[in-house]
């Protein structure tokens, strides 16, 4: 995902977006999602400004860039200031494609091919950049914000994949979407811009686009984004994980409360911001469930008493000495394990409420522990 800059902004507007696009952070489950890049759009067509802008970005941010004018003389003023960057250049057209891949070709850099609605000559394009020994090529067949139009642009990003997964190399390359289009609809309003503009994002971040361009940078829009993409390239064979370990949320001491949960990555970040947002200071165990949520891991044999016992073993976190009450506090979804767990661990187990943010009105009725 490559945000927008333009090189008609003034500078300190345009340092503080790249600032703003670079140190973007939300964090979810136990890592920062990130933004990956800024597109920095030719709107004055003067080779000059372009290049004044494209020095100033790449002075402010290691991000990656692309260059984005279809103007080759403009592209190359770029290039002449950013080509250590290694910068994508968009974009080779019908018109333009000789000088352009000639620029990629010199400067030895990634170019995008923008065919709009015409498979056969971005294909026939990609073909002799290819053969001309142009190895990093991406293709864009056009990203219409609405309409029939929106729906033959989903339609050739399919084609294009669907002919890729069935051996067609010359046309095997990843694929731009630019949601951007959505601004350039006559769309007045900005708030149902934005909006259409992440719809498309999250259309073609499902259905194969593998680099995009957008504007809007507020957090209705990239929020939603940044989850989808995490979602979506995630391996659902490998469930994401904390370390089994013990714990401290807060400042926790001998009289804190002991509480156990799974190792599932959003398992564990839920129940441990629950807490930590309300002031509970208290040991926190993640027990290894292989990644596993507590109500699965509980009906599927990963989370026993046996398990558990283990996991504080090899914390090396002792109920008996490291606190005074020797009590355990365990999810109301794992109910059943009371009784084996009080014989397991030789102390007092409490069942807490099904949901960890119910803790707090718990923690008010149930804590201290009765003798």
């Amino acid at each position: 995902m490559f945000f927008d800059v333009t090189d008609t902004m003034e500078e300190a507007a345009l340092v503080e977006r790249v600032l703003k696009i670079q140190n973007y952070r939300k964090f979810y489950v136990g890592r920062n999602l990130l933004l990956d890049g800024i597109a920095i759009r030719a709107v004055s067509n003067d080779p000059a400004k372009f290049a004044a802008a494209v020095k100033k970005v790449v002075a402010t941010t290691e991000l990656p860039v692309i260059l984005c004018s279809l103007n080759p003389a403009v592209l190359k003023a770029g290039l002449e200031v950013a080509k250590d960057k290694n910068p994508l250049l968009y974009a080779a057209n019908k018109d333009n494609w000789k000088e352009v891949g000639e620029l990629a070709l010199e400067y030895k850099v990634p170019v995008v091919i923008s065919v709009i609605n015409d498979l056969d000559t971005l294909k026939s394009i990609a073909k002799t950049f290819a053969d001309a020994g142009i190895k990093d090529i991406v293709l864009d067949p056009g990203t219409s914000p609405s309409g029939k139009g929106l729906r033959e642009s989903f339609q050739n990003f399919l084609k294009i994949r669907r002919a890729g997964i069935m051996g067609d190399t010359e046309i095997a390359y990843p694929i731009m979407a630019i949601p951007l289009t959505a601004w350039m609809a006559g769309i007045s309003d900005p708030v149902s811009a934005s909006f259409w503009e992440t719809a498309l994002a999250s259309v073609f971040t499902i259905r194969y686009g593998d680099i995009m361009i957008l504007h809007s940078m507020e957090p209705y829009a990239t929020m939603p984004l940044v989850h989808l993409a995490e979602t979506i390239y995630t391996d659902p064979r490998s469930p994401v994980a904390v370390d089994s370990k013990m714990y401290k949320v807060g400042t926790p001491d001998e009289n804190s409360p002991v509480l156990f949960t799974t190792n599932f990555a959003l398992t564990y970040y839920t129940v441990e911001s629950d807490l930590a947002s309300n002031g509970v200071n208290c040991w926190l165990l993640a027990v290894d469930t292989d990644g596993i949520g507590v109500e699965a891991a509980a009906a599927g044999g990963q989370l026993s008493a046996d398990k558990v016992k283990d996991s504080f073993e090899k914390s090396g976190f002792d109920i008996h000495k490291d606190v005074t009450h020797n009590a355990v506090i365990i999810p109301g979804l794992a109910a059943r394990l009371q009784g084996d767990l009080e014989d397991k661990l030789g102390a007092k187990v409490l069942v807490g409420p099904m949901d960890s943010g119910r803790l707090p009105g718990w923690f008010e009725k149930n804590w201290p522990p009765k003798k």
